[in-house]
């Protein structure tokens, strides 16, 4: 989260440039280990509840991509 600014966008593409995706997977599902304290906008294509939970107490927001 640290290589992130507040309200930018988390996908498959900004995940990779950042060397966070290694492999040729292009699924993403998001777990609710850590904490996050900046808004966010989430686009995974599946996320824990808890991990929503805190993105959204954040002031983040998650959206879910169809494969």
């Amino acid at each position: 989260v640290k290589k992130f600014q507040p309200n930018e966008v988390v996908d498959y593409n900004s995940l990779k440039e950042r060397g966070f995706l290694k492999g040729k997977n292009k699924l993403i599902k998001i777990l609710g280990e850590g904490e996050i304290n900046i808004p966010l906008i989430v686009r995974v294509n599946a996320i824990s509840q808890t991990a929503k939970e805190k993105i959204e107490k954040a002031g983040g927001k998650v959206e879910i991509v169809k494969v």
